[in-house]
């Protein structure tokens, strides 16, 4: 309970030891959440007790720690499905083995926490937000495993906002563009060169402020940066203008 004795809200958040998560982590405690980060065990700080190891491809063990959670806390007011994976390069550069795992944590990963986490939300009148990218809207090149999961999540994201709305339950889309310090990859670069951007990046704590906010205003989508405004609007406007500069850019 709080000093005036209202219930602390709770707010459960996955890849909570990447970039992102970590200052998701500081920005959720600032505000007054009782947090908890979830990520794989090795991962992990020693010694925090806001964490718990749960390999969110599993199905039985997010189980096991979402009910573990309720002992502690007794409710759930924001999940943020933020764990993800990347890999970059062609189509033809990785087997089914890369695009089943990239498939795995970000959409399927997803799915298991939001329907463990979705009996505690719905008696709060809670909010899921997940973490999807530009590459969950638009055609992004030299990425097709991480486009393909990112449009999986947010097609189905955007198909539960009307669903859970009767429950009163929020429903929110978050799409950064680039992310300084990105994302883990789920295979390293057949050449070993870095990943390739477009326009300007923006910081971990920028997509954490941007989803707080979000949860505040009850917003459905967030587009975070000026690259994640502009695609959004060039992508419908003129799709094959959009393409090219793409592909121009990412090839440079």
């Amino acid at each position: 309970m709080s000093a005036e004795g209202a219930p602390v809200p709770v707010a459960v958040i996955t890849g909570a030891a990447g970039g992102i998560g970590t200052r998701l982590m500081r920005r959720f405690g600032a505000a007054g959440y009782e947090v908890v980060g979830l990520d794989l065990g090795t991962a992990l700080p020693e010694g925090e007790d806001r964490y718990l190891a749960c390999d969110i491809t599993d199905q039985a063990r997010v189980e096991a720690t979402f009910a573990t959670i309720m002992s502690r806390t007794g409710r759930i007011d924001v999940l943020v499905n933020n764990a993800g994976i990347s890999a970059i390069g062609a189509f033809e550069d990785h087997g089914v083995d890369i695009h089943r795992r990239v498939l795995e944590v970000n959409y399927l990963g997803a799915v298991a926490c939001t329907q463990a986490a979705l009996p505690a939300l719905r008696a709060t009148r809670g909010r899921v937000v997940t973490m999807s990218s530009v590459a969950g809207f638009a055609p992004v090149l030299g990425r097709p495993a991480y486009v393909g999961a990112k449009h999986a999540v947010t097609g189905l994201f955007d198909a539960l906002r009307p669903e859970l709305a009767a429950d009163g339950v929020g429903v929110t889309v978050v799409h950064p563009t680039f992310v300084t310090h990105g994302l883990r990859e789920a295979a390293a670069r057949a050449d070993g060169t870095e990943r390739s951007t477009t326009g300007a990046q923006v910081t971990p704590d920028d997509v954490a402020r941007a989803v707080l906010r979000a949860v505040r205003r009850d917003r459905d989508r967030v587009l975070v940066g000026r690259i994640a405004r502009l695609s959004w609007h060039v992508r419908r406007l003129a799709p094959a203008g959009y393409v090219r500069l793409m592909t121009r850019r990412l090839r440079k």
